[in-house]
Formats: structure tokens, sequence, C-alpha cells
């Protein structure tokens, strides 16, 4: 059968629908249905993160909202009858934690793969460990099915490169292997999943992509941005039982990690729908912010290519959600990308990389479509009203969508657009100025900090502009509203990770990666809150601890404000909607 365009047939993808409905039906049959019991919180402080960021002793909720705040005694004292009281014994309550972006549900891969992270969040720390790591999970696969490697990262290796096609298939044991990057932008294929792929040895790498080559020209296995293959035509292979594990695990995740929302951001239209029914049958608590992802096809690659023209709003099959008064699965904006990693040398950058990166003298990466296109773009779903996503990292990326943003609100003023400008890695800070004029808002992925820090500044970068990623100071001197993110799975869903990178910004390493951008705690939270709401147009109902919003909470063991280590922290408890879906083993009641 011709499968369809994302690389899942027709009959796999009902297969899947089956099974995910059926595990609805028996946790439905198995699961009484849940209500909002009244709460009260006391005993610790509540940081409500409103408008002045006050502190307050409790907290009482009722039917799934906030009820009201205050003293001890005064929430006590207006308590409904069977209300369950929570000592907090000296925790912090905080609004839960809303991913600002990420691609839930992909770190439950790690079920269904080879564990390939290398230090500090694992053990492969080059690239002959790495392929014992395949070479032992070749054995005990059963048959000639596809084998598959997650997080690996040649940045962190000590050899400092890639595996190659040809080590793989040394150690495959006949199964086809592919290794994603940990960037998410790249991957490695041994020669049976090259062929399972359908590239061939004379092939052209598509406009936007890069086929990786050794010295004699024979491709070596690196399949970069367009050329490596999408996370659906992975999933294709995979067993349908580990689908909805996969689900799980990401779920119960982001739990543990106080996220009671969750982003899918780049959603296709079967990814959207699965989570829509896995909320639908109560198998996702969290609540789900979908960003489609735009079916735009032109883009440029080291070469020039011919513009595309602009495709139309929801052209990508995902259907407009309203926002509710209560939402559980909401659409965001479009998601577009404008460049590639930096991590994979790919990003647009304004100025060549550095020359200890390796590349040709004057390479500064590329644009993932041309400039006209992007404007182009810009313009269309601009004024249709739609919102825009734009996954940036290098400057010269992040000036062509500026300088498509003012042309679309030159030609059609909006009050307040709030496009995101996502990852914004090397923004300067003449283009933070220009931001909020045009309701364009970043969301840095300040993890960079810490887990390629050392490689930006002794490699990628250099010195310079390593010390101005994530430049979360200059956007908060010059009043410019942002967020931070994870980009799980790219690194871990850790939102004290992400606290203490903002505040610290140490690398991996321990070395000091400009101290200038370093924000106060508060600022980072708010990053985390109440901003995430906003960038996400749900700032009414969620983000703060105020009375009337949606009773999203989770419970910190410690104050994250004074904790000298806010790593060493961990979530005891979150609700969603006034209803406990995670509890901390040990926790009290």
């Amino acid at each position: 059968m011709r499968r369809g365009s994302d690389g899942w047939t027709p009959v796999s993808w009902r297969r899947g629908a089956v099974v995910l409905g059926l595990l609805g039906v028996i946790a439905i049959a198995g699961h009484r249905v849940e209500r909002a019991r009244p709460i009260a919180f006391v005993g610790g402080q509540v940081m409500t993160m409103d408008g002045e960021s006050r502190v307050v002793e409790a907290l009482l909720v009722r039917r799934g909202r906030i009820d009201a705040l205050g003293t001890r005694e005064a929430i006590l004292a207006r308590r409904p009858f069977g209300t369950r009281v929570i000592e907090l014994d000296g925790a912090t309550l905080l609004p839960g934690f809303i991913d600002a972006h990420g691609h839930f549900p992909v770190s439950g891969l790690a079920v269904a793969s080879v564990d390939l992270a290398p230090p500090p969040l694992g053990e492969v720390g080059d690239v002959a460990t790495l392929l014992a790591r395949i070479g032992d999970a070749a054995e005990e696969a059963p048959g000639e099915g596809w084998l598959l490697g997650f997080n690996y990262d040649n940045t962190a290796l000590a050899d400092g490169r890639h595996p190659t096609r040809d080590a793989l298939d040394r150690v495959s044991g006949g199964h086809p292997v592919y290794l994603r990057h940990g960037s998410g932008h790249m991957g490695v294929a041994n020669s049976r999943a090259l062929a399972a792929l359908g590239i061939e040895e004379a092939d052209v790498a598509v406009v936007g992509g890069v086929l990786g080559r050794d010295a004699a020209g024979r491709l070596d296995g690196l399949l970069q941005e367009r050329s490596a293959p999408s996370l659906a035509r992975l999933l294709r292979d995979l067993p349908l039982h580990t689908l909805p594990k996969i689900l799980f695990h990401a779920r119960d995740e982001y739990l543990a990690a106080g996220m009671t929302t969750v982003q899918s951001g780049g959603a296709n239209a079967r990814l959207a729908a699965a989570l829509r029914w896995s909320a639908r049958l109560g198998l996702l608590p969290q609540r789900v912010v979908i960003w489609p992802l735009h079916a735009a096809h032109g883009a440029s690659a080291r070469t020039p290519s011919t513009p595309s023209t602009p495709s139309t709003a929801n052209d990508d099959g995902i259907r407009r959600a309203r926002i509710g008064s209560d939402p559980s699965v909401v659409e965001g904006p479009l998601k577009l990308l404008a460049d590639g990693s930096p991590q994979g040398l790919t990003a647009w950058l304004s100025r060549p990389y550095d020359a200890a990166a390796g590349l040709p003298a004057g390479d500064a990466g590329f644009p993932a479509m041309p400039v006209e296109t992007l404007h182009a773009h810009i313009a269309h779903h601009h004024a249709a009203g739609q919102r825009l996503a734009i996954h940036a990292n290098g400057d010269a990326a992040i000036e062509a969508i500026i300088d498509g943003v003012a042309r679309a609100q030159l030609a059609h003023p909006r009050d307040d657009p709030r496009h995101v400008l996502v990852h914004a890695q090397t923004i300067r800070r003449d283009q933070l100025a220009r931001l909020g004029a045009l309701g364009l808002t970043p969301s840095f992925f300040v993890g960079h900090t810490f887990y390629w820090g050392d490689w930006h500044r002794q490699r990628g970068l250099g010195a310079e502009r390593a010390r101005t990623i994530s430049p979360t100071g200059w956007a908060r001197e010059l009043g410019v509203r942002y967020t931070l993110h994870a980009d799980t799975p790219v690194t871990p869903m850790d939102p004290m990770q992400l606290l203490w990178s903002a505040t610290e910004r140490l690398t991996a390493s321990g070395y000091l990666l400009g101290p200038e951008q370093r924000v106060s705690r508060l600022d980072a939270l708010r990053a985390l809150t109440i901003d995430a709401a906003w960038q996400s147009e749900l700032e009414a109902v969620l983000g703060s601890l105020e009375v009337g919003k949606l009773a999203d909470l989770v419970v910190l063991s410690g104050d994250p404000l004074s904790a000298p280590d806010v790593r060493e922290l961990h979530v005891t408890g979150a609700w969603i909607g006034g209803i406990e879906r995670y509890r901390r083993a040990g926790a009290g009641s």
C-alpha cells in the first residue's frame, strides 16, 4: 500500500487508533469519575506569580479553581465541609510549570531506543562506547527490525566526531540502524537504514538538507536537516504496542517535573489527533498546547533555490481549537523553521563560525528557506490573523524574521500578534531592542549555557558570541518579555535546571558564561509560569495563583528563591484543575 506523505500507512494509523481507543476504554472502565475536592494548602509559602509577585500563607481550591488566598487562619475559617487540608510543612506552592517549547511526547522514545546520551546526562563519552552499546542492543534485538539510538551528541564525545555508516554496519547485526542526534536536527544511518530510507549513493541532498560524505565522496551516513528522516518515519517501524508506552513515559516524566501544561511543537495532524484523543480518554491529564507544523517546503541550503508559494492558513490539516475557560488541548501558533542548529553548524549566522569548528573558511550556516519565501509566509499568516512560532538560532535568521514581521506589521497592523521567536540563541542586543514594538516575543533555550556552553566557546561560536547566547539579561534590561524552555527531548524536562541555568550561567566545566546575562530567580520563575502562560495566550486562566484561575499547582520541596542549589529541589506534588495528578514517593498527604 502506498504510504502517506508523513510515512504512515492508512492501515498502520487505524491500527494505532484502535490501540489507543482500547486503552481509553480500559482506563474509563476501571476508573471512577474524579471530582475536584476542595483543598486548603497551609503551612508553607504560596508564591502567586501575580502582577506583584505576592507571597501569601495559604490558598483554597474549590471546584477546580482558586477560591481564596490569604492567611492560614482566614483560609481555614472559610473552608467548606469536607475540605482536604494539606500541610506544606515549609514547602513552596507555585503555579504549575508551563512548557514554553518542546516536542511532547518525543522524550518517551527513550523506552523504545538505545540511550546514547553523553555525560552529564548519560555515560556515552566516546564513539567506541557508543558503538559497543549499539552492538549489545543488536545482539539482543529479535529479527532484523529497526534499531534506534537516541540523544547521541558528537560535540560532547571525546572524539569530537560522528560515528560513521561503516562503523555502524560492523556492529549492527543485520539491523537497519539510525542514531538520532540530541539536537533533533540530524542523525547517522547505517547502510541498511540508508537503503530503507530510499537514499542512494548518487543522490543529491534535498534543498535545505545535507548528505554527509567521506573524503572519497561516499555517503558516510550523516543526514542533516531536511535530509534526516522525520520522527513520523521512524515511529512507523516501531511495534504498535510501544506507542502507548512512549506517551505514558513522557506523561509521567513531565508530571514528575511539575509540568502541568505541555507543548507539542511542530506536530503533524496525526500526532495532534492522537494527543486530543488521549486527553479526551483520560490518558493524558496535562493541558496540551499544539504548535501545528507549517506545511512549508521551500528551502535553501548552502546553494540557492527557487522560492516556493506560501501555503494557506490551516493547510496542515489541524483544525483550530478555541481557547475556552477550561482548556485541555489548544492550538498555538504555526511552527516554521528559519535555520538549523548551532550544534550541527547549520544555524544561519551573520558572521562565519569560529575557525575551530572545522568548516570551510567563511561558512556561516544557511537559511532553511529563501528569505523571500520566509517573508511571504509571515506576511500571509500575519494578515490572516494567525500566530507564528519561528525557529531561529542564528542572528542572520533572526534578522530575516524581524524584517519579515516588520513588513507584515506595516502592511497589516495588529495590536498584539504575539508571534514567538523560538530559541533566539545568538540574538544581538540591537535585535532584541526591536522585538517589543513588533509584537515578537522570544523563548530562550537557556540550557545551551550548561550543555553546550563550553563547546560554543571553544569551537562553534568563539568566546565573544558564546558569552551572549540566550541573552536574558539584555531582555530584562530592555523590558522584553520572554520565556525559558528545555526543547525536550533535546535536553531533559527539568524546570529547576532551567531556573539554575538562567540565574547561574555556568557551563558543564564550571565556566561562568556571560555573567551580565544572569537574571534573578524570581524573573526566571515568572518565565516558567505566568510569562509562559502569556506567550501561549493562556494568561487569563493559567500561570499565576489568583482567584478564579484554574488550580494548576505544584509543590516544591523548598524555597526556590533561597535554596543554595535549586537543582536539589524536587516536585512533591502536582494538581491539574484541582485534581492531584502526581505525588512523589514518600511525600506526605
